[in-house]
């Protein structure tokens, strides 16, 4: 009776690509900035060969171009240079409920392997948005009766944390919204 009936809002999935946002965000906590370079050549992460979905390398390449592109080894290398447990406790304290026994997890995570929710997913965007501050997700801000009363209201205030300095949220935020770096 319920055969396809799925809640995708809360449902665990893999977030591909827009997990990259988060990795970065650990390495710009950490030392590395827009303008650090990466290689972005075939390499071998023991068992692990990542490519990126246009199947070529491009060299040196800024964080920014990196991840304005989605270029897929640079993020591997950055989240390897970060490291998965600082990783993960980035993107727990930006909101994401799942991902919680890294053991599962190898560095294909910033690619999207592990699974989370897009509620999730869209409250750690919410960082980037808010200059690093986390809002807990509200689902109804305000009832009001048919006249306009409010009956009840969200305090949307109370639970508000910064977890992320505004520097390294309005960086990701400039990456992301940058269509020269795509260019």
């Amino acid at each position: 009776s319920i055969d396809g009936q799925v809640n995708v809002a809360i449902s665990e999935r893999q977030p591909g690509s827009s997990f990259k946002p988060l990795v970065y965000a650990a390495g710009f906590k950490d030392k590395y900035n827009p303008g650090y370079t990466l290689w972005d050549v075939k390499t071998e992460f023991g068992n692990y060969s990542p490519d990126n979905y246009d199947s070529s390398s491009h060299g040196p390449v800024s964080i920014r171009t990196a991840l304005a592109n989605s270029y897929n080894i640079p993020a591997v290398k950055m989240l390897y240079l970060v490291g998965i447990d600082k990783a993960l406790e980035t993107a727990h304290e930006m909101g994401i409920t799942t991902l919680n026994d890294k053991s599962k997890y190898g560095l294909s995570l910033v690619l999207g392997a592990g699974e989370v929710k897009l509620v999730d997913m869209t409250t750690a965007y919410g960082v980037f948005a808010n200059q690093g501050t986390l809002n807990e997700t509200t689902a109804i801000l305000k009832v009001e009766d048919k006249n306009g009363k409010v009956i009840w209201e969200a305090n949307t205030e109370k639970n508000k944390k910064e977890v992320l300095d505004p520097q390294v949220a309005y960086e990701i935020s400039s990456i992301l919204s940058d269509k020269a770096a795509r260019a």
